[in-house]
């Protein structure tokens, strides 16, 4: 779709990738990749966890990507084999008992003085719009789909990593969502309930969905701002700079 097209292609275009840069991707998305691949003459890897993400990816790419299924915490490549590592949303997915190792795992894997660039959700809506958005992720975290990290345990998490130079960029691009949106995900939400009836653990989200189906009506929706974090791994003092 091309507002997400378009939020990906700016997350790319931030980070100064060079023709010749070994890439790792990290993340089910495949749109990043292919937008990655457009800018360097090398393949792209692309690491997910899924099977199917694969499939997906193979079928949507050509052969500048290189799709390799791996739990994200044990990627299975030599130390010091890339130039930059990019995780679009890849850590909203991930549990935060979990983020610390994968990022130490990337450290890893990345070149003396280079870098991991990584966009999240600010978690801090604008205007009503954006807080439509909000209350969508709020109900996804509810049901275990996605991870809402803060910036604070992010900027943490890569320092414990060994990562320094840490700069944070909040991104305020005000997509509007395509019509149909909010009600391709209500329909969405419906189904996992439906599928998930006899989980007992499962949270009631009734009252939500109904809150956000009717805020959402209201105020349309727009996409939360996000923050993009750069870091390198090197041996050199850290640090962390804010740009607002």
């Amino acid at each position: 779709m091309p507002y997400a097209t378009f939020d990906r292609d700016e997350f790319t275009a931030r980070t100064g990738l060079g023709p010749d840069m070994q890439v790792l991707n990290i993340g089910p998305d495949h749109i990043t990749p292919i937008q990655i691949a457009r800018n360097v003459e090398t393949t792209v890897i692309t690491a997910i966890s899924n099977p199917g993400y694969a499939r997906g990816l193979l079928a949507a790419s050509d052969d500048e990507i290189s799709p390799v299924v791996s739990e994200y915490s044990h990627l299975p490549f030599k130390s010091a084999s890339f130039d930059i590592i990019f995780s679009y949303h890849a850590l909203n997915n991930i549990p935060p008992q979990d983020v610390p190792d994968v990022l130490v795992e990337a450290g890893r894997l990345l070149n003396d003085n280079c870098r991991i660039a990584s966009l999240v959700w600010s978690l801090k809506p604008t205007n009503n719009a954006q807080s439509s958005h909000m209350m969508l992720l709020e109900i996804l975290a509810q049901l275990g789909i996605i991870h809402l990290h803060s910036f604070g345990d992010i900027s943490r998490w890569l320092e414990a990593a060994g990562f320094d130079e840490i700069t944070m960029e909040l991104v305020t691009n005000h997509i509007p969502v395509p019509e149909g949106w909010v009600h391709s995900h209500i329909t969405r939400l419906d189904q996992i309930i439906s599928k998930r009836a006899g989980d007992l653990d499962l949270p009631d989200i009734s009252d939500a969905l109904e809150s956000y189906h009717k805020h959402a009506k209201e105020y349309g929706e727009e996409m939360l701002p996000s923050i993009q974090f750069m870091a390198r791994h090197s041996a050199g003092l850290s640090g962390i700079d804010i740009v607002l």
